[in-house]
């Protein structure tokens, strides 16, 4: 499937086929832009470096922003300093929730889903929830009268702004905290004991991308753990 790429039949620019392009092709990935196209004027695929290499140099391209989930299941490597990874967070609001319903309500007012899949992001920066995942802590952590009070409001969007913080704020990093934390247990080996494991050098490559998936995820989320403990409200 990595192996076909959908180009215009004609200079015309449609109907799209499938083609092999076994040079382009051979060109491994790093992070950048994503910069090929296809120019319909020389029917042909072009591709401009993401940024500048010297002579002698291995010349990368971009595979596009995807997670090393991604690049693991439809590449088969692990980019281990990839700006754009992350890992999926499933929440959603139960049906025994004793305030389901004004939970529902609000968030269907915000467009947002009472159960979604959110991604927690690699980030060099403290790590803080934004958009629709922190409005979506938000209204998950509120209480009646919260609910019952931003019900009524008609600025329900200020639910989506990081500024100014809400009093819920302190219970929605907790409870990020906590989850979070709950995942990592459910790995059968911590995350020190994967790097230990990654050198050994019987591991076949199989098994040393499966594991290098792990430590990537291991390392996003002991990070975003670290991030939200150290705030202070």
């Amino acid at each position: 499937m990595t192996r076909q790429n959908f180009i215009p039949a004609s200079s015309q620019g449609s109907p799209m086929v499938l083609a092999l392009i076994p040079w382009w092709d051979m060109g491994n990935h790093d992070n950048g832009e994503l910069t090929t196209d296809f120019n319909v004027e020389i029917d042909s695929s072009e591709y401009r470096a993401c940024r500048s290499f010297n002579s002698g140099d291995q010349v990368f391209m971009s595979y596009g922003k995807r997670p090393n989930s991604e690049l693991f299941l439809h590449n088969g490597f692990v980019h281990v300093n990839n700006r754009s990874d992350d890992v999926k967070l499933r929440l959603g609001v139960s049906k025994s929730d004793a305030l389901v319903n004004l939970k529902c309500e609000l968030l269907k007012e915000l467009g947002i889903p009472s159960s979604a899949e959110f991604h927690l992001p690699y980030t060099s920066q403290p790590y803080r929830p934004v958009g629709n995942f922190l409005a979506f802590l938000r209204v998950f952590n509120m209480d009646q009268g919260d609910l019952e009070e931003w019900t009524r409001k008609e600025n329900k969007e200020d639910l989506l702004q990081p500024e100014p913080a809400l009093p819920v704020d302190a219970k929605v990093f907790r409870f990020l905290a906590t989850r979070i934390k709950l995942i990592l247990s459910a790995y059968f080996s911590s995350l020190k004991e994967d790097e230990n494991m990654l050198a050994e050098r019987d591991l076949s490559p199989c098994l040393k991308l499966a594991l290098l998936l792990r430590i990537t995820e291991k390392r996003i989320l002991t990070k975003i753990v670290a991030d939200l403990e150290k705030v202070q409200f």
